[in-house]
């Protein structure tokens, strides 16, 4: 969803938007990547709700807060992708995850990492379905293996936004 550099005005809006999902249980954050094409898209804005990682489910999308290193520098991303599966074990509680456009599974989420579930998808100021449906996974497979169908749906999508 984005990534920036600690110090940063990006940064600290990332920071910002964290402790308030942490101290209030809510967040409406803005997308900006397409990982989740078709299903969700840059510019729609999710509703993020903290709740316990027992009741997650596979296909829930969730909102995290990772932490690496970027051009030598510590970096922050939020990264809301569906769940493909939980891990529960001696070593801790992590959820599996995956964009719905992308070919492999995420490094997996510590439970602390892990800022809340989507419970809605705003477009345009109307309510879009997410939900993970038999042809929606049909259609994420092919997006997953073909780079080509992700550029032409968001050239159409800017096409059909006006842009170009």
């Amino acid at each position: 969803m984005g990534s920036a550099v600690p110090g940063s005005g990006h940064s600290v809006k990332l920071e910002l938007a964290a402790e308030s999902a942490r101290r209030f249980g809510k967040l409406n954050i803005k997308v900006t990547g397409n990982s989740m094409l078709p299903w969700v898209w840059p510019g729609d804005v999710l509703t993020v709700v903290r709740q316990p990682i027992e009741r997650f489910h596979s296909g829930d999308i969730v909102l995290a807060c990772r932490h690496g290193r970027g051009a030598g520098r510590h970096s922050m991303e939020f990264v809301a992708h569906r769940i493909v599966r939980k891990q529960f074990g001696g070593r801790g509680r992590y959820l599996i995850t995956r964009g719905d456009s992308l070919p492999h599974n995420d490094p997996p989420l510590e439970e602390g990492a892990i800022l809340g579930r989507v419970v809605a998808v705003t477009r345009n100021g109307r309510p879009v379905d997410a939900s993970l449906t038999r042809s929606r996974q049909i259609a994420s497979w092919f997006l997953r293996r073909s780079v080509f169908s992700v550029r032409v749906l968001m050239k159409l999508a800017r096409m059909r936004a006006g842009g170009s």
